[in-house]
């Protein structure tokens, strides 16, 4: 775990090579399942982070910033963790959305950075629509008689896409889809109801690989955005006091972590002003964050505050939504599959996809004592004094800190001097005290960590995890200067495969499946199978992604239900 000389190699290697020759212009294109949806649906997400400059995936920026806007700010967003260039998402629209057209942008701090970005490069229109309001965009929908026409998809590449023809309902429908190319691609693939409901005239990968082709000559780049080559950038300030106060926190190390295994522990020192940035490698899914500044003056109560990542970018013009009377049949169809998703959603609908989990503890180093295993006491002290010879308590300067042992180099075991870092469920105990005094009976089993460990600029002498039966740090009272705040992590990349849809599930959904990663070799082909819903009609089947030297792939077919 020596992440300080880790993340200095990182930096000089490869960082300050990038900011040399300024050529790195990253755009992000994202796919999604459909474009038309009702207030209240989730939004499955595809993201290809591509370097303009080469025309191809660029594995450097680690995270992807999501914001979908109506001509009056932002209604929603999301983070989209990448790796090699590619990611997945997803995000809820809030079911008080009004009627209307809404803009998607995506974009990494690195190509934000570019002076004179355009977000508009890889933005997508979604059509959105309020079954449970008569609100609307103001003069942003406009009845029409007739039902509009849908734009015409544009296929590219050469990926084909096939059907095994007709499906029955509340069965299962097979396609097949083969690379016919001699380079390999990466796509996402969706199955999607098709009602008769047109889709805005949005850009699809076609229009994104022509718009990075068209992009003007580079200008330069701005210092304010720090590129994220490791990970989200989280950005924070002293706040609740003066500014004498805020003076008195520099150099203090403050905290922010989230429950589970230590995964989600960052530190840095505070700098002058207050502020504070931790370089993370991305924290996955919505977390109860909690936030300290070590060794705060009580009597200047001060507590961090993150400030928000998303840059609020213009979204351009949105054209007005057009609506017909002749969807009303289709919207009562949307509007119930909605529903009965979010109240019969189950795992089994979704297929987890691989993540980059960051490894802050080393289980080489790990003493695991489960508690039910031993006498229980009603003294946390008791536990070390009887069974675990690897702690101990000392006194230091008026206080008891737990110290831990370590291997001596010509053997035996010794306790070093320096801090030992505690945790219950995942979350730093900077005041040992708190954890001496805690019930033990609440414990399920103590994590015992010996070595050396560097979390930034922060070393600690072993580190002990206290975990709890619930996870959740029941009845732990913290000190005045910790905030729990709600953070929201990088989107989990799931593909919605609904495999475990049962007999027993009202089957109506409209997406019937989404994959955001798929890669086919060239020459070879693959066989997707997906659940059919519960009602016939057509369905519209779509592959869009990009070949190895960037070219835009897309292809569509129709797939019937009877």
């Amino acid at each position: 775990m020596r992440r300080l000389s880790i993340f200095l190699l990182v930096f000089l290697s490869t960082f300050a090579p990038i900011r040399g020759q300024e050529r790195l212009r990253e755009r992000v294109y994202v796919s999604t399942d459909r474009e038309v949806y009702v207030a209240g649906d989730a939004v499955w997400m595809s993201a290809w982070c591509v370097d303009a400059g080469r025309g191809q995936l660029s594995a450097f920026s680690k995270t992807a910033y999501v914001e979908v806007h109506s001509p009056a700010g932002i209604v929603q967003t999301a983070k989209i963790a990448l790796l090699g260039g590619r990611g997945a998402g997803r995000l809820t629209l809030p079911n008080t959305l009004p009627t209307g057209n809404y803009r998607l942008l995506a974009y990494t701090k690195q190509g934000a950075a570019e002076e004179g970005f355009d977000p508009l490069t890889g933005a997508r229109t979604l059509s959105v629509i309020n079954t449970f309001s008569t609100e609307r965009i103001p003069d942003g929908v406009q009845i029409v008689s007739d039902t509009p026409q849908a734009p015409s998809f544009q296929a590219a590449g050469e990926l084909q896409v096939q059907t095994a023809g007709p499906a029955e309902t509340n069965g299962t429908a097979r396609l097949i889809l083969t690379n016919t190319g001699s380079q390999t691609v990466s796509f996402s693939l969706s199955v999607h109801h098709d009602d008769g409901i047109p889709a805005p005239d949005s850009r699809l990968v076609t229009d994104f690989v022509a718009g990075i082709r068209r992009l003007p000559a580079l200008r330069g780049f701005s210092a304010d955005l720090i590129p994220e080559y490791e990970g989200e950038i989280i950005r924070a300030r002293v706040t609740g006091t003066d500014e004498a106060g805020r003076r008195a926190t520099q150099d203090k190390f403050a905290f922010i972590s989230s429950p589970g295994g230590g995964e989600n522990l960052y530190t840095e020192a505070i700098g002058e002003d207050g502020d504070v940035t931790f370089f993370t490698t991305n924290i996955y899914g919505d977390q109860n964050m909690f936030l300290e500044i070590e060794d705060a003056d009580p009597d200047k109560v001060c507590h961090l505050e993150i400030e928000s990542p998303f840059l609020n970018l213009s979204p351009g013009e949105i054209p007005r939504l057009h609506l017909s009377a002749k969807y009303a049949p289709a919207l009562e169809l949307r509007n119930l599959g909605m529903q009965l998703e979010r109240n019969f959603d189950a795992d089994t609908l979704y297929t987890a996809l691989p993540i980059y989990v960051h490894e802050v503890l080393d289980d080489r180093y790990l003493k695991r004592y489960i508690l039910d295993d031993y006498t229980r006491f009603p003294v946390m002290e008791e536990l070390f004094i009887e069974f675990i010879s690897e702690l101990r308590v000392r006194r230091i300067d008026g206080k008891r800190q737990l110290q831990v042992s370590t291997a001596h180099p010509t053997g035996g075991r010794y306790f070093p001097a320096g801090r030992a870092l505690v945790l219950l469920d995942g979350v730093p105990v900077l005041d040992h005290e708190k954890i001496l005094s805690y019930d033990p009976l609440l414990v399920r089993s103590i994590d015992v960590y010996s070595g050396t460990y560097a979390f930034g600029v922060r070393s600690f002498c072993g580190i002990v995890n206290f975990i709890t039966y619930k996870g959740n740090l029941p009845s732990m009272q913290f000190a005045d200067n910790v905030r729990i705040v709600d953070f929201q992590g990088c989107s989990l990349p799931l593909a919605y495969t609904c495999a475990g849809v049962g007999g027993d599930y009202p089957d109506f959904r409209q997406t019937i499946y989404w994959h955001p990663l798929l890669t086919l070799d060239p020459g070879e082909s693959m066989a997707v199978t997906c659940k059919t819903p519960a009602y016939g009609g057509r369905f519209e089947v779509v592959a869009e992604g990009l070949g190895q030297t960037g070219e835009a792939v897309a292809a569509r077919t129709t797939l019937d239900v009877r």
